[in-house]
């Protein structure tokens, strides 16, 4: 079972940073389609712009995700290594601390974000230039990504539970012999 849970979290990985790479590359390229379109063709087409600005959103939500995987959100690595040198387990706990910091903000952001997911359910509204997009979708991913890096956190803070434990087994079992 453990194994399939971390072949799963792998393909979850892989798709938020597949995910991120074709929102950008849209992104970008809808972006320099608007430059051109308005500089050098004299011709703005005012949808493109706000589509871009949209997928650009989907991205954010998607980074904030992958970034909580990488750890990049809550690592103050100069704070922790000056505070800490030289102390494992003061260091150890202090990630701990930073890890369930981290999920209890997301957890008070957590039924707000419901609600807003619920909202755009029930009354969806649409673009005002792109008139076929959904904006209530960027409202439900908002609530999806929230989800993600709720995921990613509580896996981090059960591993660095688990390593810290696993640490302080070996520190009491080298001071036994």
């Amino acid at each position: 079972m453990q194994k399939f849970l971390q072949f799963l979290l792998k393909i979850i990985e892989k798709a938020e940073i597949i995910f991120c790479v074709v929102t950008l590359c849209i992104t970008t390229l809808f972006i320099c389609a608007t430059i051109a379109n308005r500089y050098i063709f004299h011709y703005e087409i005012m949808w493109l712009n706000d589509f871009a600005l949209y997928i650009f959103v989907f991205f954010m939500f998607t980074a904030a995700a992958v970034t909580a995987s990488k750890e990049g959100h809550i690592s103050i690595e100069m704070f922790r290594n000056r505070l800490f040198k030289n102390k494992p387990i003061g260091g150890a706990l202090y990630k701990i601390f930073l890890d369930a910091l981290a999920i209890i903000i997301l957890l008070v952001f957590f039924p707000v974000a419901y609600q807003f997911m619920k909202r755009a359910i029930q009354y969806p509204e649409w673009g005002t230039l792109v008139r076929w997009f959904n904006t209530s979708w960027l409202q439900i991913y908002l609530f999806i990504a929230l989800l993600l890096v709720l995921m990613h956190l509580t896996i981090i803070f059960v591993r660095d539970i688990w390593d810290f434990i696993k640490r302080q087994k070996n520190l009491s079992s080298k001071g036994a012999n």
